[in-house]
């Protein structure tokens, strides 16, 4: 890879971080002030990390020009392995289930590449 498109995807990288959160703020504060229940919360982190993804896809998508469907799908694939491996590392080794890990991985490809799309 190029220096260009290191820098590509980590500034997409960045972006979506950000953006996660900002995100993750405002559902702390709705989970104080509307009490929410454990699979409310659950579903509202697995909307954010789409919305970061695909922000970041966006970001991506633009920033290349070319394959912007290629360029989101690689900026969501690394916000999910940032994101995995700071969890195995903050949690001394794998905690989740298979299928939550592959769901995470799902999202964050499938909205990284829509971003990337519509960029």
């Amino acid at each position: 890879m190029s220096n260009g498109t290191v820098k590509a995807i980590l500034r997409s990288l960045l972006f979506s971080y950000i953006i996660t959160g900002i995100l993750l703020l405002i559902l702390s504060f709705a989970l104080y002030k509307l009490h929410l229940k454990s699979a409310q919360v659950a579903a509202a982190v697995n909307i954010i990390y789409g919305a970061a993804c695909f922000f970041g896809g966006l970001l991506a998508g633009k920033t290349k020009g070319q394959r912007r469907f290629f360029w989101g799908f690689l900026a969501g694939l690394a916000y999910f392995l940032v994101l995995f491996a700071m969890s195995v590392v903050l949690d001394k080794g794998i905690i989740a289930d298979t299928r939550q890990i592959l769901t995470v991985l799902g999202i964050c490809g499938i909205a990284g590449t829509i971003g990337g799309m519509a960029s």
